[in-house]
């Protein structure tokens, strides 16, 4: 579909993960699931959009194409917006061993950038 995740090098501890796609619309994995026991906490993310369309950032995906669970969103984009969330009091707790998944509405040039760590 599209789409790449690249890790940029962090300073100290926790991850980046910049997610750029042409089409997100069958739900795309920005991080892996942790191991049991462990989760993704959010402390910063950014999403952008070239076209307008409305873009879910989500937990999980059992059933391909489909988050289990949406965590923002549908968030509504205008032609070239960007949007960016910081999470304060600790960052935003995903479910155990849950991976972090992005579904846009439509085919759509797309970047989303998070920042955060497991534990």
């Amino acid at each position: 579909m599209g789409t790449t995740v690249t890790n940029p090098a962090v300073g100290k501890f926790g991850f980046f993960a910049n997610l750029v796609s042409t089409d997100a619309s069958g739900c795309e994995e920005i991080q892996a699931t942790p191991a049991a026991g462990l989760a993704i906490y959010l402390d910063s993310l950014m999403i952008a959009s070239d076209d307008a369309i409305s873009i879910s950032i989500g937990e999980g995906e059992t059933v391909p194409g489909t988050p289990d669970t949406v965590l923002l969103g549908p968030v509504p984009f205008a032609i070239n917006q960007c949007i960016q969330w910081v999470f304060l009091n600790g960052g935003m707790k995903l479910t155990d061993a849950t991976n972090l998944v992005v579904l846009a509405s439509a085919a759509a040039n797309i970047v989303v950038f998070v920042s955060g760590r497991i534990q």
